[in-house]
């Protein structure tokens, strides 16, 4: 039955919501709130209820609703000052992600010598992206400079559909190990600039037409009330589901279509965003419960100590070098490095690409992999959600968040 969990989550809702002001000054985040009773309420804790989801199910769920965000997050963006501060978005993206996954492979090689590589870098390319949304009080605190918040939620919304092309290469190269199907380095590279250029491309079309569209039809007052946010929203479904349906990535789109939409509706995007704030934030934490009740709990029968001891580095030092080297010669202060370093939170992304790699049920040793990646989402969740307040208020009082709150230029090569 699907009574009992419907009733558990909005009890989470009710309750978390009637003390919500005051809990977000606080280590308890709304996400961790939804995963814990989850975990609790399921079978592998209180049994108030059993139930089995498929895959498939969570799957689409879940590229509906990342869709959905990084539409709605990337058109709050001011994409001008974006264009001016692009620096640490791109070598987030270009160098650290990248290298975040190199170091994640050859941690995983080390501490999981049952596995083969593919298997250790398919772990690697799943915990690359970072997901803002654990992170909430991080990239809406005023006390950050807003340079920094830009970096980080950019970073989130594109290292997502720049990952996973990874992710699927991995998977295949981790399938193909076992069996006769394999394909070569060019037919991956090929699929992975089809996957980019072609969601880039949906996304700056659709969001640009729909976008002047909508923005066209407001001014003409055209829209009615209560349509102004759904609209939107059929805009944010649309651009993922474009760039699908013509072989792109779905992520890139949205995050793509919603910068070129909101450059053309700012009166719009933020109603948008408020609409993300208060209801769309629901479909995340709907997701963040069923991996306490159901994920969470089947990956803990391969728990060990190594997968704990990968996802703490994975939270540390896999993430937190490769951040300080790419942004090497931007004149950053060391603690607005460690800040970036810190919060790069797993979350739904990395739940949703392994959802997509169960797809290959061929892959060996799976249910390891699983392990891994839940844990290391799991204390993502706690530990991110438990230190976003805090150091945000504690790094925006420091002196290097004055320092770095403006650009500066890169020293000129001798």
């Amino acid at each position: 039955m699907i009574t009992e969990p419907l009733i558990v989550i909005a009890l989470c809702i009710v309750f978390y919501g009637a003390f919500s002001g005051w809990l977000a000054k606080t280590v308890i985040s709304a996400p961790m709130i939804f995963m814990l009773a989850g975990l609790v309420a399921g079978q592998a804790g209180l049994g108030l209820f059993e139930i089995s989801i498929e895959n498939e199910v969570l799957e689409g769920f879940g590229e509906l609703t990342l869709g959905f965000i990084l539409f709605a997050d990337a058109a709050a963006t001011n994409s001008r000052k974006l264009l001016k501060e692009s620096r640490i978005p791109q070598r987030l993206l270009l160098v650290s992600l990248p290298l975040t996954i190199f170091f994640g492979t050859a941690v995983a090689i080390g501490l999981f010598p049952n596995l083969s590589w593919q298997e250790c870098a398919l772990i690697a390319a799943i915990l690359a992206p970072t997901d803002a949304a654990l992170g909430y009080a991080v990239v809406t605190s005023k006390d950050v400079p807003e340079r920094i918040r830009q970096g980080i939620l950019v970073e989130s919304g594109l290292n997502d559909g720049l990952a996973l092309p990874a992710v699927l290469l991995f998977a295949a190269l981790a399938f193909s190990a076992m069996s006769e199907q394999a394909h070569g380095l060019g037919y991956w590279l090929g699929f992975a600039a089809k996957q980019i250029s072609i969601g880039a491309i949906v996304g700056i079309i659709t969001g640009g037409v729909l976008g002047k569209l909508i923005h066209h039809a407001d001014g003409k007052g055209w829209i009615s009330h209560d349509f102004r946010n759904l609209t939107c929203i059929g805009v944010a479904i649309l651009t993922l589901l474009l760039a699908d349906l013509v072989g792109g990535n779905g992520f890139i789109a949205a995050f793509v279509g919603g910068l070129v939409f909101g450059s053309f509706c700012q009166r719009r995007a933020g109603s948008l965003t408020s609409f993300v704030e208060e209801e769309g934030q629901l479909f995340s934490l709907i997701i963040f419960f069923f991996f306490g009740a159901v994920l969470l709990p089947a990956a803990l029968e391969h728990f060990t100590g190594f997968c704990v001891l990968y996802a703490l580095s994975s939270l540390t030092v896999i993430r937190m070098a490769p951040t300080a080297i790419s942004l090497i010669g931007l004149n950053l202060k060391l603690p607005s490095q460690l800040f970036m370093g810190w919060f790069g939170p797993r979350g739904l992304a990395s739940i949703l690409f392994l959802l997509i790699a169960v797809e290959h049920d061929d892959v060996g040793r799976l249910s390891e992999i699983e392990a891994v990646v839940y844990v290391t989402v799991f204390l993502s969740v706690i530990l991110h959600g438990a230190t976003a307040s805090p150091l945000s208020r504690l790094y925006g009082k420091s002196a290097a968040a004055k320092a770095d709150s403006v650009a500066t230029a890169a020293p000129k090569a001798a």
